[in-house]
């Protein structure tokens, strides 16, 4: 849920509000860091909950839905919801998006197997954190899975790229310790935390065994918290 209108006015070029030299150095395209987070997240899933497939999942604050779209090029079923309509505008026509206020999701109690946030909570103020995984939370099944990624504090040049953003000017880092506090707000268990983006996209795509052998190390550009509706 990206929950600020000021991402209205980002939504005509994205990328360009992303743009970072060394970020360039990484990626060659802003969709791979979130092809890499939905992979982190798959591998999760099937590691807490073997090889049953997700029936409905949930992106909350999808922007334009390249992770709904990542997704559901891997046959899972995923909807996304932002409340952005420029940015929802941006979107792919045939992706399966719908706009949102900022304190609901326009789903019913119980419904998804999977809820995830890339890179929404630095975004909300830190009265508002608890409420918002809550939400997220009500609209998951018991046992579902909910997923928050986050930029990581402990790695240096994500906090370079990060204060040069200008989309993110005026936010600040969560520490993962931090964003496990909130899960346990909200009520969930089993709480966990992994890495992503440890390897620029030119080695990725021979190392995705080593990636994710790799999660527990603390230095990836970007990290998740996980937890599971009681």
């Amino acid at each position: 849920m990206t929950t600020r209108p000021e991402f209205d006015a980002f939504a005509g070029d994205y990328d360009a509000a992303l743009d970072d030299p060394w970020r360039q150095r990484f990626a060659d395209h802003a969709d791979f860091f979130i092809d890499q987070k939905c992979r982190a997240m798959m591998n999760e899933v099937a590691r807490r909950n073997g090889a049953t497939r997700p029936a409905r999942v949930l992106d909350v604050g999808c922007g334009r839905g390249p992770g709904v779209r990542f997704l559901r090029e891997q046959s899972w079923p995923t909807f996304g919801t932002d409340i952005s309509m420029e940015m929802l505008r941006e979107a792919p026509p045939a992706l399966p998006l719908v706009a949102q206020d900022a304190t609901r999701l326009p789903f019913a109690d119980n419904v998804f197997d999977v809820v995830f946030a890339i890179c929404v909570y630095h975004h909300l103020g830190e009265s508002e954190r608890v409420a918002h995984l809550e939400e997220m939370t009500r609209v998951a099944r018991p046992g579902g899975l909910l997923f928050v990624f986050e930029h990581n504090p402990y790695n240096p040049v994500t906090r370079v790229i990060f204060r040069r953003a200008p989309i993110d000017q005026g936010c600040e880092l969560i520490k993962p310790r931090a964003l496990r506090g909130i899960f346990r707000g909200a009520g969930l268990r089993d709480i966990g935390t992994r890495y992503v983006l440890f390897f620029p996209q030119s080695i990725a795509r021979h190392a995705a065994g080593l990636e994710d052998a790799l999660g527990s190390v603390p230095f990836g550009g970007q990290y998740f918290v996980v937890g599971r509706k009681g």
